[in-house]
């Protein structure tokens, strides 16, 4: 019931949905807040929770005491975007004057798309320079004095004390060889940036395909929540007015047209997003197990009840077997991404041992 009704919330904050379909009890409401927080979300919803004027408070039933708990929330995501801001762009300018070409994969790249940028709720930096490797490896070391674990498309690089840095030597991967370098190639082709404030970010058709592959990799890891369908969301408004969305020879020839038509599907559904989006053909099928997943597994897979027990410090073993288990899941829906999943994880242990990069 309630993550029914925090869709329709979303479909109002999203400007798809003019109103409430009925006015929620104090109950709800409190139940709301929590599933929006849940999903990382908060800050998107405060669009329909100060909708008319501010006066929802009164006119929807909602508890001034929430009501005021979650503009302060707002507030603080808002305070948490500046700083972001400004790291960004302190990172992107020292990395340019080194001479490395750069630019901010998502988070506060995605933001600008918002109507209200300052209420995407943010997370970590996701910093892409291409280059040599272990080359870029050795210069994050040398920064920060720190010999963090290195993985085949990124290491840490902590050059803040607020906020977690990844260098991307890549923006993303695909577990099956033959997709994966077609991918390579894809992004090394379309290495362009436009600005987004004041620092770098990818370009709009690079972002098209790329935050699809983000979420792609989310069912795959962590798990995926609703903050990241709604970044694919702004995405595609955002290209609205292109003269052809679909995209489906490209999406084919790097394995994921099957999850696309199941993510439009799941975004018409409970987003209410306009076909004319949608980059795919909707598969209803995929797309009820995809809206099943989001909705179990909250941002990050956080709250994933089979995710119980599985941290990123337990013991290797124990996540191997996880991520079998989690692969047996996928296997009816990605068969081809499923089955590489383990000799590709083996392959990358061997890899990063042999270069002490563990």
């Amino acid at each position: 019931m309630r993550g029914e009704a925090l869709l329709e919330l979303l479909r109002v904050a999203l400007g798809t949905r003019p109103d409430l379909s009925r006015r929620p009890t104090a109950e709800l409401w409190a139940e709301l807040y929590d599933e929006a927080k849940r999903q990382s979300v908060l800050g998107v919803c405060l669009e329909a929770v100060s909708h008319d004027g501010g006066q929802w408070a009164d006119q929807r039933g909602m508890p001034i005491e929430l009501k005021l708990r979650w503009i302060g929330r707002g507030e603080q995501i808002a305070d948490e975007n500046r700083l972001l801001n400004r790291q960004c762009q302190q990172l992107t300018q020292k990395l340019a004057q080194s001479g490395r070409w750069n630019c901010i994969l998502k988070g506060q790249g995605l933001a600008r798309l918002y109507p209200h940028p300052e209420w995407r709720q943010s997370g970590d930096i996701d910093v892409w320079v291409p280059g040599p490797r272990r080359q870029l490896v050795e210069m994050t070391r040398r920064v920060t004095g720190r010999r963090e674990e290195v993985t085949y498309h990124h290491t840490d690089f902590r050059v803040f004390d607020e906020t977690p840095v990844e260098l991307h030597f890549t923006p993303s991967w695909m577990f099956n060889p033959r997709y994966n370098r077609r991918l390579q190639r894809w992004f090394q082709k379309h290495r362009q940036t436009e600005r987004g404030g004041d620092f770098p970010v990818p370009t709009r058709e690079f972002n098209r395909l790329f935050v699809l592959l983000h979420i792609f990799r989310h069912v795959f890891d962590e798990g995926v929540g609703l903050r990241q369908i709604i970044d694919y969301f702004f995405v595609l408004r955002d290209l609205k007015d292109s003269k052809d969305l679909k995209d489906s020879e490209n999406l084919r020839d790097l394995g994921l047209l099957r999850f696309a038509r199941g993510l439009m599907w799941l975004m018409g559904e409970a987003l209410a997003m306009p076909r004319e989006w949608m980059v795919a053909e909707p598969d209803e099928r995929l797309g009820r197990w995809l809206l099943e997943e989001v909705m179990e597994a909250g941002n990050f897979g956080r709250y994933d009840r089979r995710n119980e027990g599985i941290r990123h410090d337990s013991p290797r073993l124990v996540r191997l077997r996880w991520r079998l288990r989690t692969s047996v899941r996928r296997i009816w829906y990605f068969p081809s991404e499923a089955l590489w999943e383990v000799p590709w994880r083996v392959w990358q242990y061997l890899w990063r041992w042999r270069n002490g990069y563990l």
